[in-house]
């Protein structure tokens, strides 16, 4: 006969056996957490993997970072089913469902593969192995004045956007913030029923940082900072947070605390943004090599390679940028760094190459084609690769003026064919049409009027241009020389010395920015010569 305490026993068994079933293999789990390691193909334990704890529908409730021997753990503080995440750049993620509580003994492993094939480096600690220096020094800093460059004025101009754009591009598989109206509000009334609750505090300050609150973020995280000084995460999150809100002493004060406890890579890197926003370049060099020592990611690689590029470091930044690519060939944004460095270099050819590679890899991303769009422009010749890429931009996105007017500047240097022309003309029109303030397309209109001897549409489509940008100098140039045809001298002179003045304070505007930009003295390590025979 049946007692009801046997059938429960019963179904408790029957419960645990379930789980096991659904979960495969012997799980580590104690009744109020999860712990494991995380190891790669091989059994090397890799150091620095994001663990995730979260419920089917809701945002994480633990995270924590495997150690120096792949380990992790998560607390839980009630049963029911999970879904564990673990995420290392340049491995495939892994994702399972897991159902508390489960006792048992066995360590919880879990086997990350290889994101790619392709590459041929030695993968340990969970990542490529560093090369333990890199080929160059940067012993100091000069200002602008000591800058080199190659080419024109216009190419060192499109390199320098290049830079910048390089430095803002983010990772396309970064974590993205939808948000949650109906998530946020059960996080506030949790912390209304419980202000002096860490975790209550910590989730909401967490979901605002996502949704880049910053101001909200840094509130809840404070408090949650108050009732628990020593989580690690919730403080790295909030040191984020100051950060992202301008408060950048409060943001190096709390990592330098961190950084006494915890030499790890992502504090080093958030140190290199806060030293970068408080204008110390050379540290914040530093700061990002030592993130790569620490962890040769794709994230590290990419944050040292953009400083150096933006302090015009090309060499350095293209060494780094380098090494970036072998380690993660399938990289999108290292391969764009790598060319905007080229470029910046003097080789726009192969700088060109690397942006077309870029754009191959996630063809739907803009960004490449930007960056091919401004390179085009600036060359005095065609580069090969980027008129197929420009042509597949504007194919994608027949609504976006910039790519019809990119797709358009790509058109007008091989030859004069009137057929091409009618093309290019057809692609100006529209990105005019998408966005009526575009001074360049007017202007490029302005320039094909010209030469089709049609004075009076040229004066029209420069005057647009002129109205639409009036700190822009060409187009009162070009009218200069329209009312000089039209046989108006007053009018070509008043157009010319307005030209003059925007020209004059272009270039005190640009020579200032240049020397905002402080350039980093880099010392390039000899090449052995070869041995004679």
């Amino acid at each position: 006969m049946r007692t009801p305490a046997n059938l429960a026993l019963a179904a408790a068994v029957a419960v645990l056996s379930l789980a096991a079933v659904v979960l495969c293999i012997p799980r580590a789990f104690a009744a109020d957490g999860i712990v494991g390691e995380v190891r790669a193909e091989g059994g090397v334990p890799v150091r620095g993997a994001r663990v995730t704890l979260r419920q089917a529908g809701n945002s994480v409730l633990e995270q924590t970072l495997t150690d120096e021997q792949g380990r992790f753990s998560l607390k839980v503080a009630q049963t029911g089913n999970y879904v564990v995440r673990v995420h290392k750049d340049g491995y495939r993620d892994s994702e399972f469902t897991v159902v508390l509580p489960v006792f048992s003994k066995t360590p919880l492993t879990v086997t990350l593969a290889a994101e790619s094939s392709s590459s041929d480096e030695a993968q340990q600690n969970g990542g490529m192995q560093f090369s333990d220096k890199p080929d160059f020094t940067v012993a100091g800093i000069t200002d602008w004045t000591a800058a080199g460059g190659h080419g024109s004025d216009v190419n060192l101009r499109a390199s320098e956007a290049l830079a910048k754009d390089t430095r803002g591009m983010t990772s396309p598989n970064g974590p993205t913030a939808i948000h949650d109206s109906e998530r946020e509000r059960e996080l506030h009334a949790a912390v209304i029923k419980r202000p002096t609750s860490f975790k209550a505090n910590h989730d909401l300050g967490e979901f605002c940082l996502r949704q880049r609150q910053f101001v909200d973020a840094i509130a809840s995280l404070e408090k949650a900072h108050e009732l628990n000084t020593g989580d690690f995460e919730n403080a790295y999150e909030l040191a984020q947070a100051y950060n992202g809100a301008g408060r950048y002493v409060a943001a190096k004060s709390l990592v330098t605390q961190l950084l006494a406890q915890n030499d790890r890579p992502e504090l080093h890197r958030l140190l290199g943004d806060i030293e970068e926003r408080l204008n110390d370049p050379l540290v914040s060099e530093r700061e990002y090599e030592r993130a790569v020592q620490l962890q040769p990611s794709e994230e590290n690689y990419f944050a040292w390679g953009g400083e150096l590029l933006q302090h015009r470091a090309v060499e350095a930044a293209i060494d780094v940028f380098t090494r970036g690519t072998k380690a993660f060939p399938r990289s999108e944004r290292m391969l764009a760094g790598l060319g905007a460095a080229l470029y910046g270099h003097g080789s726009y050819e192969d700088g060109a190459q690397r942006v077309c590679d870029a754009a191959d890899l996630n063809p739907a991303d803009a960004q490449p084609y930007l960056f091919l769009g401004k390179m085009e422009q600036a060359s005095p010749r065609p580069l090969a690769c980027v008129k197929e890429k420009l042509a597949r931009f504007a194919g994608q996105r027949p609504n976006d003026p910039w790519a019809n007017y990119y797709y358009a500047i790509s058109l007008l240097k091989p030859d004069d064919d009137k057929e091409q022309s009618k093309e290019v003309e057809r692609l100006l029109q529209n990105a005019v049409r998408l966005d009526s303030n575009f001074a360049l397309a007017h202007l490029q209109l302005g320039v094909l009027k010209s030469n089709a001897g049609d004075w009076q549409g040229a004066k029209e489509s420069y005057e647009k241009a002129a109205a639409s940008d009036p700190t822009l100098p060409d187009p009162h140039f070009r009218l200069a020389q329209v009312y000089r045809r039209m046989g108006d001298e007053q009018k070509a002179s008043q157009e010319l010395h307005i030209f003059e003045s925007l020209k004059k304070s272009d270039a005190v505007a640009v020579e200032q920015q240049r020397r905002e930009i402080r350039q980093f003295v880099v010392v390039m390590k000899d090449v052995p010569a070869a041995p004679a025979n």
